[in-house]
């Protein structure tokens, strides 16, 4: 007995970040002894290693391939479909400008049997004269009328002609390939049997990326995880249970092996050698701006909100199942399902580093992350329900606390100025000398106090020749191994703060260094 799979649908997906282990099931009405099930129409990407088949309800599996088989069936693109619909339309008018011609020559017709009443009873010359006009005049409109009318036709008909060559070029029929899984199972007794067959295919994935929102400094934030996953397998994946796995089986399972690490003497080769320097690709703020406004298009579109994805821990890789099925359409557009929503308490501060960038970003300091389950990939951030940009989650490099840089923000004003007690070179004997003096400027223009973290920085000398000294650094916190200053800075709304950096260089005369 041969049961071919006509309505088995997908049940269940597992997702991994490269591929997707599909299941499906069919129940069947099996007869006493063998039997085989056919599961058709399959992506052509299964991997035959795979495959996974069960038979329940007394049936003893025997075997299950897989092949890919080709057939030929009727298409119908888009494109015919609307030359068709114009075509019929066409048909439609010229059938009705023949039913005009029809009336006209009716009309005609009646006109000429009717004049011939001449010399009748009951009718004065005048009457046969408003007779004869009327006669000529109608057969003229009929004339003009029958002139139109036939040119319209002949119009219609040229694009009849022409819209039946176009229909023709399109193929009546297109090959396609599809996959095919065969399962054979023997049964004890005539009776129901289910038959599940599972495989994994290359063309599926999922990836994960987040949100945090907030509405004002000092409130909650939420923060948001979810998944974009995508789907070539061909066929659309309606109310399907979906978990999405960190896993990725195409890396592949062999651990790596040492091998003896030789080495010997290269006599080096006398050559010329022109190098030629690879262009700099810059891109504009423009640009960059357009990233955005696309990235935020993309999010947006094949949105599914869920409640929190149960987590499954396995021994190497961690598992997402939604609690609700997606419907996830076969296409390169993605559809993206969240995983899990947390509002979490945060610490606000801004933070400037006034050497590299003058502006201020606010950064939201968040505790208690490690319990989340959170994946590496990108952040969209958005304030008051608006977008504001983008920064990269990196579980793996975060410690107790998870700092977001939330943007920048204009209503903090900060400048950095040479001071007046900058001199070039001095000549002290063996050695010259320089001084440099930098004024930082804080300004609050916000409604209310801010605390900010202010950094800057002295140089370190590398060479026992130069010598540093520190002058003035305004009570800052000073790493002397790295020559990083750092202020904490409580600001009033309205106030400012000023911060001087002054230090002084001493280096050999015949030496040259760099300092701004």
């Amino acid at each position: 007995m041969s049961i071919t799979d006509t309505g088995s649908a997908v049940e269940n997906v597992r997702i991994f970040l490269n591929g997707a282990e599909i299941k499906r099931r069919m129940v069947l009405d099996a007869e006493e002894g063998k039997n085989t099930a056919v599961f058709d129409g399959l992506p052509q990407d299964v991997r035959p290693e795979s495959i996974n088949a069960s038979v329940e309800g007394g049936g003893t599996l025997l075997s299950a391939d897989f092949e890919v088989d080709s057939f030929k069936e009727s298409f119908v693109s888009e494109e015919l479909k609307d030359l068709l619909e114009r075509l019929d339309k066409v048909k439609d008018a010229i059938k009705e400008e023949k039913s005009k011609l029809d009336l006209l020559a009716s009309e005609e017709k009646f006109l000429d049997r009717n004049m011939k009443i001449g010399g009748r009873d009951g009718f004065t010359t005048d009457g046969l004269k408003d007779i004869e006009n009327y006669y000529k005049q109608r057969k003229e409109e009929i004339s003009s009328s029958r002139i139109k009318v036939e040119k319209k036709l002949e119009d219609l008909q040229k694009d009849k002609e022409r819209m039946t060559r176009e229909a023709g070029a399109f193929p009546a029929d297109v090959v396609r390939y599809a996959g095919r899984i065969t399962v054979e199972f023997y049964a004890k007794t005539k009776g129901k049997a289910e038959v599940t067959v599972s495989y994994y295919v290359n063309s599926a994935w999922w990836r994960p990326f987040h949100e945090i929102r907030m509405s004002e400094i000092n409130a909650p934030v939420t923060l948001s995880m979810k998944g974009s996953i995508v789907q070539n397998t061909g066929e659309d994946w309606n109310g399907v249970n979906v978990k999405l796995s960190t896993g990725n089986p195409m890396l592949g399972n062999e651990q790596p092996t040492l091998r003896p690490w030789y080495i010997d003497l290269v006599i080096p080769q006398r050559q010329m050698v022109m190098a030629k320097a690879a262009p700099v690709m810059s891109r504009s703020k423009e640009l960059i701006e357009e990233d955005e406004v696309a990235y935020m298009e993309k999010t947006a579109e094949c949105y599914t909100e869920t409640p929190a994805a149960e987590v499954l821990e396995h021994h190497t890789t961690m598992e997402f199942a939604l609690p609700v099925p997606l419907d996830i359409p076969s296409s390169n557009k993605p559809s993206k399902a969240e995983i899990s929503k947390h509002v979490l308490e945060a610490e606000f501060f801004y933070y400037c580093a006034s050497k590299l960038d003058t502006d201020a970003f606010l950064i939201a300091k968040i505790k208690g992350w490690e319990s989340l389950n959170l994946l590496s990939g990108e952040i969209s951030i958005f304030q008051s329900n608006e977008y504001v940009g983008k920064t990269q989650l990196d579980p793996a490099t975060m410690e107790d606390s998870m700092e977001i840089s939330l943007g920048r923000d204009k209503g903090i004003i900060v400048t950095r100025e040479r001071g007046n007690c900058i001199s070039g070179k001095g000549m002290i004997g063996k050695n010259k000398k320089a001084l440099r003096e930098w004024i930082i400027t804080v300004r609050n223009t916000r409604g209310k106090g801010v605390l900010i973290k202010l950094v800057d920085q002295v140089p370190v000398s590398a060479n026992s020749a130069v010598i540093v000294e520190t002058l003035e650094i305004s009570g800052a916190e000073h790493e002397k191994e790295t020559g990083i200053l750092k202020w904490s800075l409580n600001i009033p709304s309205g106030g400012s703060v000023k911060k001087t950096v002054k230090y002084e260089v001493t280096y050999p005369k015949n030496g040259t260094i760099y300092l701004d």
